[in-house]
């Protein structure tokens, strides 16, 4: 046998085998390429996909952002509200389109400082001030302000402002809602103007209602209330009291011979007379046509008779040289006792007086 055709023989497999060994590898390999090159354009796909949804996304997030924006903008101008924030330290201010409606400035103003020193000239000091006092506050709180508009009229606007802190504690900015307020002081002082105006109508009409028009003397209900006062707080202090009651003799003959006008000016000028002798606590009223009633606090019968006597006494010379007709008086006085009341007390002095008229007139009589 024949060695080297034998170990031809033998070599011929293996090679053979070697080569469908190579064969395998590259085409294994060349379907890992495949596979890797699939599997990578699968995930640079997915990639690409999620990157589109994710912009589409974004941009309806975009787009719904820029609705918000418009619809809170034309909400700020329904509301008269303006956004304004201020950035710290370097106090940068940023305010929203509504803010220049209300400043009164062009759409897109920016709030430079040269231009809120214009606007501001006593403003921008108050802002800053009241900015300072709240620098540590965490809560909102209001901040009022004048602007001047470029049209020389002053306006007043109300902030309401909260600070935004940044992660050290310090403050970063301060946000603020903006409106002007400047008609809602206008209403308030108009109120308040009413208010007063009423209050003085009020006291007037009570005045008037408390007041004898010709006289100038307390009305009857008025004299008659202090009355039923004063002899309460006399009872509570159980001091002395009295009253007089008096009325011009023959005053209907002075009606009938000179007429109303000059009886009018009669009782103007006795009324006179009578605020001349009164005391400072005393009152006076005009409780009929010619009758009057004289209150007399911390005053005894002796003390009384001689008020009503010096009375009537100024009134018979106070009249004799005035330029109206000469007239008297005749007085009843009476001293209040514990436990009486008002209407007693009247119905004593006047029966006083009508004792003096008995007795022949102008003259002062004291009660039973």
């Amino acid at each position: 046998m024949d060695t080297g055709a034998h170990i031809g023989r033998t070599d011929l497999p293996l090679a053979i085998a070697a080569a469908v060994a190579f064969c395998a590898a590259v085409a294994a390999a060349l379907v890992s390429s495949v596979i890797a090159l699939a599997l990578a354009g699968l995930g640079l796909g997915l990639l690409l996909f999620r990157n589109s949804r994710r912009s589409r996304r974004l941009a309806s997030r975009n787009r719904q952002l820029a609705r918000n924006v418009a619809h809170l903008e034309v909400a700020e101008g329904l509301a008269g509200i303006g956004r304004w924030c201020v950035e710290l330290p370097e106090e940068r201010h940023i305010w929203s389109e509504e803010m220049c409606h209300i400043a009164g400035l062009p759409r897109d103003t920016a709030p430079t400082h040269q231009l809120l020193a214009r606007l501001m000239p006593d403003g921008l000091s108050q802002l800053r001030t009241t900015l300072g006092a709240h620098a540590i506050d965490p809560m909102p709180y209001v901040v009022e302000f004048d602007v001047v508009l470029r049209t020389g009229e002053e306006r007043v606007l109300r902030a309401r402002a909260r600070n935004d802190f940044g992660p050290d504690g310090e403050r970063e900015r301060v946000f603020m809602v903006v409106r002007d307020v400047t008609e809602d002081y206008a209403v308030v002082r108009q109120v308040e103007e009413e208010k007063k105006r009423a209050l003085e109508l009020a006291a007037e009409a009570q005045k008037e209602a408390n007041t004898d028009a010709l006289t100038g003397l307390a009305s009857r209900r008025a004299i008659m209330a202090s009355l039923d006062r004063s002899i309460i707080e006399a009872q509570r202090s159980q001091s002395d009291y009295s009253i007089v009651i008096f009325d011009i003799d023959h005053f209907k003959q002075i009606n009938d011979r000179h007429g109303h006008t000059v009886g009018d000016r009669v009782l103007s000028h006795l009324s006179e007379i009578v605020v001349r002798q009164a005391r400072g606590a005393d009152h006076v009223g005009r409780v009929g046509g010619e009758e009057f009633l004289w209150l007399l606090p911390d005053c005894d019968a002796k003390a009384a008779f001689d008020a009503a006597e010096r009375l009537r006494w100024a009134i018979e010379a106070g009249t004799h040289s005035a330029p109206i007709p000469e007239i008297t008086i005749s007085a009843g006085y009476a001293t209040l006792v514990p436990g009486e009341g008002a209407l007693t007390l009247f119905a004593r002095a006047d029966a006083a007086l009508y004792e003096a008229k008995r007795k022949g007139r102008n003259r002062v009589a004291d009660a039973a």
